[in-house]
């Protein structure tokens, strides 16, 4: 258990994260929603990050298993589109590893089978044709449970030819600087944080962790992020019981904020679009998720 999920146990007046199957869902939800910001006030933003850490790395078989994590999303088309081939790319919170594999290996059959998402009546592979270019990849994650999973997946397909083979790194992704030897500041033409920064980025980092991005990035290259709308939302912060049987934590800034603070560093928006959240292809809430592409001058 973590300190967060003590401190939260204490809010809601339970012994363990065990009690919390008994309580009704949507009442969970809503006692969780009503303690959150006392909760997290009681929290450093280390303690935070550590936590999310922890729980990723203790669920990561689930997280692995889950239907919903299987396949790339339309934007990584757009992304790979953005750079020429070879380009040097992080991805950032890289979890399992699906995203570093497909833009890393050019086969087109494996590309295709991770192609497979269906967003507003159409699978991915119905509206694009899989990339012809392969970029080099360096993923990092914090958890060490899902890199572990990134490294079975890598091995999983060790029959494919890779064009590049993507180098998997432990590391904080609010923390790239810890990385540079490795990065090189200035060297990185595309950033790539699909549900990643921003999704688990307590708001008094997210000024530094958009620094940290310009920094890295060459002039001209390109920042991709996607994350929970705020202006949907509600709050920032967003604590959640999830299927596990842990709390998880979300971030879900406001999209007006993160481009003027991207802008601020010299990231500039050019292009953005939000999706709704579908559950079995129906729409259980309108414009839930963000997705944003940005320039560096």
């Amino acid at each position: 258990m973590t300190s967060l999920e003590r401190v939260a146990l204490q809010y809601l007046r339970l012994d363990s994260l065990e009690d919390m199957k008994c309580i009704p869902r949507k009442e969970l939800e809503s006692r969780l929603d009503e303690a959150t910001p006392s909760i997290l006030e009681r929290l450093s933003a280390s303690e935070i990050l550590q936590h999310s850490r922890d729980v990723y790395t203790e669920t990561a078989d689930e997280y692995a298993a889950n239907p919903h994590t299987q396949y790339v999303v339309d934007e990584l088309i757009e992304f790979m589109a953005l750079l020429p081939e070879g380009a040097c790319v992080l991805d950032v919170g890289c979890g399992t590893g699906r995203d570093a594999l497909f833009m890393s290996c050019p086969n087109t059959l494996f590309r295709a089978s991770l192609m497979q998402r269906e967003k507003n009546g159409k699978k991915t592979i119905e509206k694009f044709s899989p990339p012809q270019t392969s970029l080099r990849i360096i993923a990092l994650d914090g958890s060490d449970g899902m890199l572990e999973k990134a490294l079975e997946y890598l091995a999983l397909h060790e029959d494919l030819v890779f064009a590049y083979t993507p180098l998997f790194i432990l590391g904080d992704m609010h923390d790239l600087h810890a990385q540079a030897e490795i990065l090189g500041v200035g060297s990185l033409e595309g950033i790539w944080s699909c549900t990643a920064l921003f999704t688990h980025t307590p708001q008094k980092l997210a000024n530094e962790s958009l620094r940290a991005v310009a920094e890295f990035l060459k002039s001209g290259g390109v920042f991709f992020a996607s994350y929970t709308n705020g202006n949907v939302a509600g709050a920032h912060d967003k604590l959640l019981a999830s299927s596990t049987g842990r709390i998880k934590y979300f971030s879900q800034p406001n999209p007006e904020v993160v481009a003027d603070l991207a802008r601020h560093h010299g990231l500039h928006l050019i292009q953005e679009s939000v999706s709704d959240f579908e559950i079995g292809g129906k729409v259980v809430q309108r414009g839930l998720f963000c997705s944003q592409f940005f320039r560096k001058q």
